[in-house]
């Protein structure tokens, strides 16, 4: 398993191609008593750290503080998992082993058993206190190897994400692999006034609280008594959950306007995305709250260990506006009575739309791999685009726009946690693209893989495309796998509304494994990006004569940011090609790249068309005449169609 320093090499020329782009210059450090320092280009801090090294250092702070968000849930997921179904529980889902593409890329072994998820969860906790500790003073001091060690974090990240989705497939018996999950039915669009049933909400991202407590409605007979709501990721996965019965009330943005909209009778919390300052405004409208996670108590009393009865009166009275409460069977049971005694006063002016949203699918399977690998690859299919992460964003967003406009041109589209919720919604004429479209992952599919954790599978199927076009195994070896994605798989991951500091883990991650990354413009406030020169680095290995060849920039950036959905779409246009496109590939995706680029900036062609022309059998029929002239006036030559990598010779097929 790979250590802090094992994928330097690799991370090097990834750093080199695509150098970081420190949005400050200027900062204060106050990380050790010898600060505060004012540090700019010209003065270092007191402990000697330049500028540069100081940014990449606070962007090692943000990987490592997301992923240990993520880290930590994986570990006590899968605690909890083993002490409900037991150590040796398989990882099977209808007889069949569940693929980890990525603990087998990183980890070399496949799991076939829950407490082998143990190996993993204690390996990625072994590497984050080592990236903590590089954050000490007197530690790391160049730039170079701070952002190595950001990347180490964000591929730590991504293997937590498949520890969880997994672990939770396997016991719970999620869907996995399966194109047609069922649309999530939701009986909304009613007035507030109308939600006369008592009201349980869950927020947060551990499942299992919330699966909880659909068992125990549905043992006691409660659940057409009691209406199970939930935001943000844990919604998401409850609803994946065979036996359904949970609606999904919004993401992580909506949590303030249903609390106040009253239709809650008990707000159960679990960690991760909570409003901190949730407590105040449930015990403004009279909500009790149960916090169930020791990262998220909010200094409430810890009543776990008294009585059920003595607990919902303490909640009912007011005497406590909220309790903290770790056994998940008395979670559910204080939960079912709280919100059956209490009486609610709805706002009668609060609506909830009413959207429908496909369940999440899980991975992809190995059929559909083997059905788009080769397209893919060759450019047939004009690439892979991951709608993820939070809702950062005005409800203006144009993130449904986005998403029709790349299904229409054939893009395979998927979609993950928040963002997949407000895919949900309408457009202006009344339709909704789930129900438009199938969750089929092949051109012009629309597949909504699940919460936060399902980016998991996006990331698993540019390895096994990868593993399927290259013929050799996947299992430990990273650095070739890798490469392959870069060179060869336009996949390209759009984070529209960023936040959290797990969705910049998960970004980072992506990036190492050579995935470019698109940040709605909050992403700026990161305050770094990996983005390519035009000019120079865009030389690849030859394979078939060992030589370096030019191979154009493509992909252009790593991590980048669009100010506006027409932005947004014209680089992902650009950012799906890659150099081993075939002609026919690659004219459809300059013809993409064309047409997005004009909606955008109103050209007729993009400024930098001439980079991305290897030979005339890559331009469009369509803008034949005007791509000829603008080649003509920048001095264009033909350059050779290489079999890429950035690997040395020697490197390549013996990782």
């Amino acid at each position: 398993m790979p250590a802090i320093t094992t994928l330097r090499d690799w991370d090097f020329l990834l750093l080199k191609r695509y150098s970081p782009q420190y949005l400050k210059k200027e900062d204060e450090c106050s990380l050790c008593t010898y600060g505060p320092c004012h540090i700019n280009e010209k003065k270092k801090g007191v402990c000697g750290i330049g500028l540069n090294a100081h940014l990449s250092k606070m962007s090692l702070f943000t990987a490592v503080t997301g992923a240990a968000g993520h880290a930590s849930l994986a570990e006590s997921i899968t605690s909890e998992l083993i002490e409900k179904f037991g150590s040796d529980y398989p990882l099977k889902l209808n007889d069949e082993p569940l693929q980890t593409p990525l603990i087998r890329l990183i980890c070399g072994f496949k799991p076939k058993v829950l407490s082998e998820m143990k190996k993993v969860t204690s390996y990625i906790n072994r590497e984050i206190t080592s990236l903590l500790s590089v954050l000490n003073m007197g530690q790391e001091g160049e730039w170079i190897d701070f952002e190595s060690k950001t990347l180490h974090a964000g591929m730590l990240d991504n293997l937590a994400l498949e520890v969880i989705d997994m672990s939770q497939i396997a016991t719970f018996k999620f869907p996995s692999n399966s194109p047609d999950t069922p649309l999530q039915n939701s009986e909304f669009r009613i007035q507030s006034s109308e939600f006369r049933n008592p009201a349980i909400l869950c927020i947060g991202h551990n499942s299992i609280t919330g699966i909880e407590i659909m068992q125990y409605l549905d043992e006691n007979n409660l659940s057409e008594k009691i209406d199970l709501y939930g935001l943000c990721c844990m919604a998401t996965d409850m609803s994946r959950s065979p036996k359904g019965g949970v609606k999904i009330a919004g993401n992580q943005r909506d949590q303030l306007k249903f609390i106040k909209s009253g239709i809650a009778n008990v707000i159960v919390l679990d960690s991760q995305c909570i409003r901190t300052d949730i407590l105040h405004h449930a015990s403004k409208m009279g909500i009790p709250v149960v916090a169930t996670n020791p990262e998220c108590s909010l200094g409430l009393p810890d009543r776990t260990g008294d009585k059920t009865e003595k607990i919902v009166d303490d909640l009912i009275s007011q005497r406590e506006a909220g309790v903290l409460i770790f056994d998940k069977k008395k979670i559910a049971q204080v939960a079912a009575e709280t919100s059956i005694k209490r009486i609610k006063i709805p706002n009668s002016k609060f609506q909830i739309p009413n959207y429908k949203i496909r369940v999440g699918r899980g991975a992809i399977s190995d059929i559909e791999i083997k059905n788009v690998a080769p397209p893919i690859v060759m450019g047939e299919i004009p690439g892979i685009i991951g709608f993820l992460g939070c809702p950062n964003y005005s409800h203006e967003n144009g993130l449904l726009e986005m998403a029709r406009a790349l299904i229409d041109r054939d893009y395979i589209v998927t979609s993950g946690g928040c963002t997949a919720i407000d895919l949900a919604e309408v457009d202006a004429d009344g339709k909704s693209l789930y129900e438009e479209t199938t969750g089929k992952f092949d051109a012009g599919g629309f597949a909504n893989l699940g919460s936060c954790v399902s980016a998991s599978h996006l990331l698993g199927a540019a390895i096994k495309i990868a593993s399927v076009m290259l013929h050799r195994p996947i299992d430990g070896n990273y650095k070739e796998i890798a490469d392959y994605i870069l060179n060869r798989v336009g996949v390209v991951i759009i984070i529209w509304g960023p936040m959290s500091q797990k969705a910049y883990a998960t970004a980072t991650g992506a990036n190492r494994l050579g995935i470019p990354v698109i940040f709605g413009n909050k992403g700026e406030r990161y305050g770094r990006m990996l983005e390519g020169n035009k000019s120079c680095g865009w030389e690849v290995t030859d394979m078939r004569n060992k030589r370096e060849v030019f191979a154009g920039p493509t992909p252009a950036h790593l991590m980048t940011t669009a100010d506006s959905p027409s932005e947004a779409l014209t680089l992902a246009a650009k950012l799906c090609m890659r150099p081993n496109d075939t002609s026919k590939g690659r004219q459809t995706k300059l013809k993409n790249y064309i047409e997005l680029d004009k909606l955008f900036s109103g050209s007729s062609l993009p400024d930098d068309i001439h980079l991305f022309v290897r030979t005339k059998y890559d331009i469009p029929p369509k803008y034949e005449d005007n791509v000829y002239d603008k080649l003509k006036k920048m001095d264009w030559k033909t350059v050779w169609i290489p079999d890429p990598t950035l690997l040395k010779s020697v490197e390549f097929g013996k990782q």
